[in-house]
């Protein structure tokens, strides 16, 4: 049996990653762990105002019920250059049954379809990758 420094690998080196500034900015409710990733990466990139921020929230109309593909076109509002890799074009059948999707599933369907549909057409880089680690959605 392996123990967890075999598993984890060799050391790493201090050539073999790199650490960035990131600022820590807290979920504010169960649902919003997207939109608080995004603030830090903007908050890090320097383009962070948070009144500009709600504004593209509401531009987006991005509400309650957040989609990776949602995050993807508000990385692009702020001009942030960025590829994103999802295993499947389209809302994943899958969720469909699970309780924080279930809800509103049927018609963010059409909506997050309908996102990944226009993405080449308003440019945001969508492209389908294999392997690719999802957390919920």
């Amino acid at each position: 049996m392996r123990t967890e420094a075999e598993a984890a690998g060799p050391p790493l080196e201090p050539g073999d990653f790199v650490q960035l500034p990131v600022p820590v900015i807290q979920q504010l409710y169960h649902w919003d762990c997207g939109l608080a990733c995004s603030r830090m990466v903007l908050r890090y990139l320097g383009q962070l105002d948070d009144s500009e921020f709600e504004r593209a929230l509401q531009e987006l109309q991005l509400t309650r019920s957040i989609w990776t593909i949602d995050l993807a076109y508000l990385m692009h509002h702020f001009g942030v250059r960025h590829r994103f890799c999802t295993q499947t074009l389209g809302v994943d059948k899958g969720y469909k049954n699970q309780s924080f999707y279930r809800k509103h599933f049927d018609t963010e369907e059409t909506r997050v379809n309908q996102l990944f549909a226009q993405a080449k057409a308003c440019k945001v880089l969508v492209e389908k990758c294999r392997n690719v680690q999802h957390q919920h959605q």
